[in-house]
């Protein structure tokens, strides 16, 4: 059978761009279905506003600890509109390399529009229709909206939304402390605004080896963040006072009231309405396409990759799974995803960065021989930068082989 395209990928974000942009510099003839912005969560609500806010935040912590360097520095203005602007200003610099003229340059074909499978070849964008010997679903993830009661009546925020923000909260309420929420609440607290996080898990960091996060606890803390772990939420209201947050904590119960409401309660797959029932896509109870090991979904000539399968939701294993699927679509070469070194960083101040097996992951996995752990305060460029929060910690396997490594610390992210 003849086909329009040699691939058609659904969701122009990071692991959709990559397989589109190889495939197609490997001379295959390819589509690219965006339901919304080109670039994906990454460019226009995740990664780049979100490190560019960052920086902002984290210089204004800076400023207020000069004098720690001998340094007399005031921060006498936080103007968010201009914090918000620069972060505007830095997604339109990179939105070209992620624009449709660019990939029509490479000869990829950019349809805007909701692709829904009609058959396991088949995909139809509103009144088109197109044929593929191969369809990659890219879409991505989306804000979980928890089901409390009220908070579907309340103006709240998500990572989508925050950056749209003008002026500073006088005090941010955060649900969930996941990397979104801890990263954007030290953010506004280092901007000044009263920032409290709830969370129904009692700790933090639960990902991470287990000594980051009581250290993290503890940092966040002394930036005067108020940190309400193991809470349950009871109902959320708004009046022209602000919103506020109804909690259940250790028996008792309690409401915080503020004027911004940050909802980060985790992500969930944009599965939806792709017509993956129709040609028989499996998913799991949460909605995340399910894919082998070679990143094929229960029909054999359909992957999936990126946030949409739920495994890493990075955007570089993204981009990892997105080379295996081209590899395995081009060449045939029957790649299989490894996911024994996979590096992450959240970009708190300081920074936790992690490669590799946990302690709990190895010990699992039956692999775990022992750990080296050194403080940073007891590194002299930790005390020449004051630097000395955090710590370096190596998780060793058979014949004392690094299998994984936890890093908190300034540039923890660089330095993993």
């Amino acid at each position: 059978m003849k086909y329009d395209y040699h691939i058609i990928v659904i969701g122009a974000g990071s692991g959709g761009l990559v397989v589109a942009s190889g495939a197609a510099s490997l001379g295959a003839k390819v589509a690219l279905i965006e339901a919304e912005k080109m670039g994906g969560d990454c460019l226009n609500a995740g990664c780049v506003p979100s490190k560019t806010f960052l920086k902002s935040a984290h210089i204004a912590k800076s400023i207020q600890e000069a004098q720690k360097y001998g340094l007399a520095a005031d921060l006498k203005e936080i103007n968010l509109a201009a914090v918000m602007g620069r972060v505007e200003k830095v997604i339109g610099e990179i939105a070209p390399h992620d624009s449709r003229e660019r990939y029509e340059g490479l000869g990829v074909k950019v349809i805007f529009g909701a692709g829904e499978l009609q058959d396991k070849h088949t995909v139809k964008i509103g009144d088109e229709t197109i044929t593929g010997k191969y369809i990659v679903i890219a879409t991505g993830s989306e804000p979980a909206v928890p089901p409390i009661p009220g908070l579907d009546e309340v103006d709240y925020q998500t990572n989508r939304t925050i950056f749209h923000l003008k002026e500073l909260p006088r005090h941010l309420m955060v649900l969930g402390s996941g990397p979104i929420g801890l990263e954007l609440g030290q953010g506004f607290r280092h901007l000044g605004s009263q920032v409290t996080i709830m969370n129904r898990s009692p700790g933090l960091f639960k990902k991470d080896d287990p000594e980051v996060g009581p250290l993290m606890e503890e940092q966040l803390r002394n930036d005067g963040i108020e940190l309400l772990l193991g809470v349950k939420y009871r109902i959320i209201t708004q009046d022209k006072d602000g919103i506020s947050v109804e909690i259940e904590q250790e028996g008792k119960r309690r409401v915080i009231t503020g004027d911004q409401l940050l909802v980060s309660t985790g992500r969930l797959p944009a599965s939806k309405n792709l017509g993956l029932d129709r040609v028989g896509v499996r998913v799991n109870e949460k909605g995340y396409i399910i894919t082998d090991n070679k990143l094929r979904t229960s029909v054999k000539n359909i992957y999936a990759c990126g946030d949409v399968i739920g495994t890493y939701q990075f955007t570089h294993m993204a981009g990892y799974q997105a080379g295996i699927v081209i590899r395995n679509t081009i060449f045939k070469m029957g790649a299989k995803v490894d996911y024994s070194a996979v590096p992450w960083t959240t970009y708190t101040k300081p920074e936790v960065a992690h490669v590799g097996y946990t302690e709990p992951m190895a010990r699992k996995a039956g692999i775990y021989k022992s750990s080296l752990k050194v403080d940073l305060r007891e590194i002299d460029r930790a005390k020449a930068e004051d630097d000395r929060v955090g710590f370096l910690k190596l998780n060793l396997g058979k014949k004392r082989r690094i299998i994984g490594a936890t890093l908190v610390g300034e540039k923890a992210g660089e330095m993993i």
